[in-house]
C-alpha cells in the first residue's frame, strides 16, 4: 500500500502555521515526518495532535529534548538524541530525514534510499540523484534570509517517489 507523507520543517513555535498544516494535511497523510528545529515542548505536543505516526529529528535550535519528548503524544517518534538522522521504511520505500543539508545530499548521493527529507535552510530545494529524491519542503515558519516570507511543507507520494511543495 502506497502512503501519503506530509514533510515539514522548522516549525520553530510559529504555532499558527503549524496548526494550519495540521488542518490542510488532515485526511490527505497517513504519517508526518518532521526535519527539525521544532524547538518547545508545547510545539511538540501540538505536533503530536495530529494523531498521525510522526517522525522527528532534532534541529540545531531545538532545546530541552527531554521535555519536547514527554511533552510530545504517544505517536511521535523521536530519532534518539545524539543521531543526526532517522531513517523509515514505507510502503516499500527507504526514507531518511535530518536537519542538515550536507548530510542529506550525502545520503541521497549514495543512492541508498528512495527519499531523503532535510530543514535548516529555510530555501525549497527538490533535486534527485539517482533514483533518491532529495527534499527540503522550506519552513512552516515561514522565514527567508531573516525576513518574513511564505511558509510551507510538502507533500510525498510514496507511489511516485516524488513531493510537492506547497504555501500557506
Amino acid at each position: 500500500m502506497f502512503v501519503k507523507i506530509a514533510v515539514i520543517s522548522d516549525t520553530h513555535d510559529y504555532i499558527w502555521n503549524l496548526q494550519t498544516v495540521l488542518e490542510k494535511i488532515k485526511g490527505e497523510v497517513e504519517m508526518i515526518i518532521h526535519c527539525g528545529d521544532v524547538i518547545a515542548p508545547f510545539t511538540a505536543n501540538l505536533l503530536g495532535s495530529a494523531g498521525l505516526p510522526t517522525y522527528v529529528c532534532l534541529g540545531n535550535n531545538d532545546e530541552d529534548h527531554l521535555l519536547m519528548k514527554e511533552q510530545a503524544r504517544e505517536n511521535v517518534i523521536w530519532v534518539p538524541i545524539g543521531r543526526e538522522y532517522g531513517e523509515i521504511e514505507v510502503s516499500g520505500r527507504k526514507i531518511a530525514f535530518t536537519h542538515y543539508p550536507k548530510l542529506a545530499e550525502l545520503l541521497a548521493k549514495q543512492e541508498d534510499y528512495d527519499a531523503v527529507f532535510y530543514g535548516h535552510t529555510h530555501i525549497v530545494d527538490k533535486r534527485y540523484f539517482g533514483k533518491t529524491l532529495l527534499l527540503n519542503p522550506e519552513a512552516v515558519c515561514g522565514i527567508q534570509f531573516g525576513k518574513p516570507g511564505k511558509a510551507s511543507y510538502a507533500i510525498y507520494d510514496s507511489k511516485r517517489n516524488d513531493a510537492e511543495v506547497k504555501y500557506l
